[in-house]
């Protein structure tokens, strides 16, 4: 009987730990927001910081942009499109997540803009994370450049 109600405690104690987890990262799907509560009333068109880089490098901005992909192992970084480049937003100190369900939203996300070389290791585990094929992670041979966020906050558009 006691080994019974030890692998309860432990199944509760699991499942507690998993709630806990889940709420601390902000991952609800849907939610009104994940990380920090964004409380502009404007942002800046992802293109816009595209086209002017300079003038936003360093600092943090609220942006507008619509999601291109969400890692699919955690929701621990997605993309941004514009026009002609994409944005890779990361979360600040990885203290939340978004779910898949972001891909193809509109969203404002509220971070400092950087532009960061990526290292070929690195370009291949992000491929990996997007669900790429084989052959896609195997043609990176160099390291690459991208624009990034690091973001305090997402908000999804559209939700009420």
């Amino acid at each position: 009987m006691k080994y019974l109600n030890f692998k309860t405690l432990l199944l509760v104690m699991t499942l507690s730990s998993f709630s806990l987890t889940a709420a601390a990262k902000n991952i609800v799907k849907d939610a009104p927001f994940y990380g920090s509560e964004i409380k502009a009333s404007k942002a800046v068109k992802l293109d816009s910081v595209i086209k002017d880089f300079a003038n936003f490098k360093g600092k943090s901005i609220v942006m507008e942009a619509n999601v291109d992909k969400v890692c699919e192992m955690k929701g621990c970084w997605m993309t941004l499109k514009g026009t002609d480049k994409t944005f890779r937003v990361k979360f600040k100190d990885y203290d939340f997540f978004v779910p898949m369900s972001l891909v193809g939203k509109k969203v404002w996300v509220q971070g400092e803009v950087v532009r960061s070389e990526v290292s070929i290791k690195d370009t291949k585990h992000y491929l990996k994370d997007a669900g790429a094929s084989f052959e896609e992670i195997a043609a990176v041979t160099k390291p690459s450049v991208e624009y990034r966020v690091i973001a305090q906050g997402v908000k999804p558009l559209g939700l009420n």
